[in-house]
């Protein structure tokens, strides 16, 4: 006799599969996530899941568009600077909410439609700063190279102040070749991840800004 597969729960939707699977995969990492965990979890066969996602590929890029849902995004305003600046700090936010499956983020040009609004943002305000489409579209994929790179970087630990083990390698450098790496060693040792990010973006911002002020002077 042969055992009939499990239809899950009656009126299991899409969103309610989505939101199961986002939660199991922010718990437990992609490597600890796949279609059949999950559709023992829920109560339904892995090809419920292939016939609402397609591919578990599918499924994981609307897993990192809904985490999303997890952190505030700014809507456009009349103020371009502050506008790059909360789209990068909401990111930053979300690497640090879900470090487990942030990465994913950079399997995709963009993970669905918050992604998208995300980036519309960005896009108007490097338009409203005055910068030619040509400059400003190239501009819009590097904020996100470093915004994206830094919040990932943080997340797994490579922004943080110098260990013990770190340090005594720095110093064991020739201090002639590496002296300015031995210069920033105190520097390194107190290290403020948080810091850091504010005065990166903020280098990131200025540096739009001051190309903006040399078209108009020209």
């Amino acid at each position: 006799m042969v055992k009939a597969q499990t239809r899950g729960r009656r009126g299991l939707n899409r969103d309610e599969l989505l939101e199961t699977a986002f939660e199991m995969a922010s718990a437990e990492g992609e490597a600890g996530f796949s279609l059949r965990k999950l559709g023992a979890r829920i109560g339904v066969d892995p090809m419920t899941l292939l016939h609402h996602f397609g591919s578990k590929d599918g499924l994981l890029r609307e897993i990192a568009d809904f985490s999303l849902k997890t952190v505030a995004l700014p809507d456009p305003s009349d103020d371009w600077k502050a506008d790059l600046g909360a789209v990068a700090h909401a990111y930053r936010d979300l690497a640090r909410r879900h470090p487990r499956i942030f990465h994913l983020h950079f399997r995709y040009h963009a993970t669905g439609a918050r992604d998208h609004a995300a980036s519309e943002v960005v896009h108007r305000a490097l338009r409203a700063s005055g910068l030619p489409d040509s400059t400003a579209a190239g501009l819009g994929l590097a904020f996100f190279a470093f915004v994206l790179g830094f919040a990932l970087a943080e997340a797994e630990g490579l922004v943080q102040p110098l260990s013990k083990t770190e340090e005594a390698e720095l110093t064991a450098l020739d201090p002639d070749a590496f002296a300015a790496t031995r210069a920033f060693i105190p520097a390194f040792k107190t290290l403020d991840s948080g810091a850091t990010f504010e005065a990166a973006i903020g280098a990131f911002i200025d540096g739009i800004a001051l190309r903006c002020d040399d078209r108009r002077a020209t």
